[in-house]
């Protein structure tokens, strides 16, 4: 994998290195605002067949037209209760208690009042488009798990994650045709996957006590020599991390234990020793859960999960990075796109005679394409991010490669989760276009209720308002909320204050930091009964999310 070295030329001196790996995870250090990094473990194999794909991207044009996104929500139980779907529907909740300002009854004529418990905000998902089912195959010695696309266009299209190599996305095409496949999948430091860094532990001799940024390593400026650096595919020396699967509702689940990159990352010295018959762990744990929600898109729902007792500041994250098919197992998919269908050049020159660029999209995502635009693979990001970077090999000064990642920065606070959503779609650019647009304008808006206890109860003195707080977040900024006495809208809140709490487990998301709500919620006129509040976000496509809701009392 690669990364931009506009800001630090002088980081991609004497590295004496050709791989892609190389020069992602070393331009991580690099990096000072659009900063990403990557990881790939060899070159791109040269030469290889060309599939034909052209006539498979027809096919899947047409499987795409014909089946939108239909009902279903997105899971039900799972091995993992904190990341399973909710399948109840919140906004049924009760609503009982009397209309403000009516007249106050007796207490014994008060009518029960019950807060309903609200799906974690997590699980608030764009529709399913139903299950198609899971299937295991072995390919080259590697052992594969594949979620096949649910009817009517029944296994017509697959993602596939290669357990041996942590999970990470292989294979994104038409079932009956491999040479469809969109993924790059070379090596352990390929395909579609996760990869995290540190910056005060970049380096080998300074990463063992978090010092890169004020003392830097006197380590050779090579990828042999990364500091924190778990890598979901495996490490340098070969061995790839171990993942598991099961089925999540909808979705196909993979939980993956990283690998550190490095197995010598926390030592004092420069000293490396011989790979040893297995990997370093990290006390980290990748959970993946993909799930179609339309016949050709699939989304891709990651929870980071840290076990670790210290805390990464913030810093460019591969969340996801993407290789794409360059010919040697699948089609060559050499045009990118942005969301417009603009093409983007990749023309700054940076280390090894890689070419990068940042760029900015019109939307949340980017598609590599046939040069004819007819097929071709599109990542949309669920946070709304527009900013990107890609990167290629031409084949002649470098590796022929493809690669595109969202620019994105966080941290990650010791024994907290990071969550985010991307998206796969698969077609010709109009294809790609049409699909993401209809997922996208299905998203509904999600967050929590913080004051009043959403789920819960409290009581306030007569004549004192109540105290409303909460978050809330979706693929575009929410300007307000609102909020509901006994089914009666009463009071709007504006979304502008900051909750960095949020954005450390949702980062990038559009709003971010100033997503949270507050505010006072008048009770004059209130009787002695219970009565519902409820808060309520509804975005500019109409989508609309029970926030929260609790039963408040005057006393």
């Amino acid at each position: 994998m690669v990364t931009p070295v506009a800001a630090r030329q002088d980081c991609w001196q004497d590295r004496g290195m050709s791989n892609a790996r190389s020069i992602a995870a070393l331009g991580a250090l690099c990096l000072v605002a659009a900063c990403t990094a990557s990881s790939s473990t060899s070159t791109p194999r040269p030469g290889g067949v060309d599939a034909s794909a052209g006539a498979a991207g027809g096919l899947a044009d047409g499987g795409g037209g014909a089946n939108d996104a239909s009902a279903g929500s997105g899971g039900a139980a799972g091995a993992d209760a904190t990341f399973d779907a909710w399948t109840s529907d919140a906004g049924a909740a009760g609503t009982g208690g009397q209309e403000a300002g009516e007249d106050a009854p007796a207490d014994s004529a008060c009518q029960p009042v019950q807060a309903a418990t609200v799906p974690d905000p997590w699980t608030v998902r764009v529709p399913g488009a139903g299950f198609g089912g899971i299937v295991t195959a072995s390919s080259g010695g590697h052992s594969d798990v594949f979620l096949q696309s649910p009817a009517p266009n029944q296994d017509y299209i697959r993602i596939g994650a290669r357990l041996d190599w942590g999970g990470s996305v292989v294979f994104f095409g038409l079932s009956a045709n491999a040479g469809s496949n969109t993924i790059d999948a070379n090596d352990t430091g390929r395909e579609l996957q996760i990869a995290l860094y540190d910056p005060t532990r970049a380096m080998q001799g300074c990463a063992w006590n978090a010092s890169c940024q004020s003392n830097p390593t006197s380590c050779p400026n090579s990828i042999s020599f990364l500091g924190w650096d778990p890598v979901q595919g495996g490490d340098r020396c070969g061995h790839g991390s171990p993942a598991e699967y099961v089925q999540a509702g909808e979705s196909l689940r993979v939980t993956a234990h990283p690998l550190q990159w490095n197995p010598d990352w926390d030592r004092q010295d420069c000293n490396q020793t011989s790979c040893g018959a297995s990997g370093v762990p990290v006390a980290l744990n990748y959970v993946m859960d993909f799930r179609f929600v339309s016949s050709n898109v699939v989304e891709i729902a990651v929870e980071i999960q840290s076990q670790e007792a210290i805390s990464h500041p913030s810093t460019g994250q591969e969340f996801p990075t993407l290789y794409v098919a360059n010919g040697t197992q699948g089609s060559d998919l050499p045009l990118l796109l942005d969301a417009a269908g603009n093409s983007v050049g990749l023309n700054t020159p940076a280390n090894d005679g890689f070419l990068y660029d940042n760029f900015a999209s019109p939307g949340p995502w980017v598609t590599w394409q046939h040069a004819a635009k007819d097929y071709g693979v599109a990542l949309a990001m669920d946070q709304g991010i527009v900013q990107w970077q890609g990167w290629r090999g031409d084949g002649q000064s470098a590796p022929y490669f493809h690669n595109v990642r969202p620019i994105v920065a966080f941290g990650l606070q010791a024994g907290k989760p990071v969550r985010g959503i991307s998206y796969l779609a698969l077609g010709s650019l109009t294809t790609v276009q049409s699909l993401i647009a209809d997922v996208l304008k299905k998203r509904a808006p999600f967050g929590g209720l913080d004051s009043p206890p959403s789920g819960g109860a409290a009581s306030v003195g007569s004549g004192q308002d109540v105290a409303v707080a909460g978050w809330v977040l979706d693929t575009t900024p929410q300007g307000k909320v609102q909020v509901e006495v006994d089914g009666v809208a009463t009071l709007e809140l504006a979304v502008n204050g900051t909750r960095p709490d949020v954005c450390e487990v949702y980062p990038a998301y559009a709003g971010c930091p100033s997503v949270g709500f507050s505010g006072s919620l008048p009770t004059v006129g209130w009787d002695s009964c219970p009565h519902l509040v409820r808060v309520r976000a509804t975005d500019a496509d109409g989508n609309t999310t029970v926030i929260g809701e609790s039963v408040v009392t005057v006393q």
